[in-house]
């Protein structure tokens, strides 16, 4: 399927969908707490691990 060219096409797939049942406006996801966790523990040690490159470099 090729992506609308002119907003009426857009709105008549809009529509389509709906009248279908589909919900095209679906509400974000919150994130996760554990996902925060992760991501920030992951760039704790990857700013570690770069520190301790340029230290061990200076020397």
């Amino acid at each position: 399927m090729k992506p609308p060219e002119t907003i009426e096409e857009e709105l008549a797939i809009i529509s389509d969908a709906i009248d279908a049942g589909i919900d095209p406006f679906t509400p974000l996801k919150k994130p996760s707490k554990m996902g925060k966790l992760a991501l920030g523990w992951f760039l704790i040690i990857l700013m570690i691990s770069w520190a301790s490159q340029i230290l061990y470099h200076s020397v």
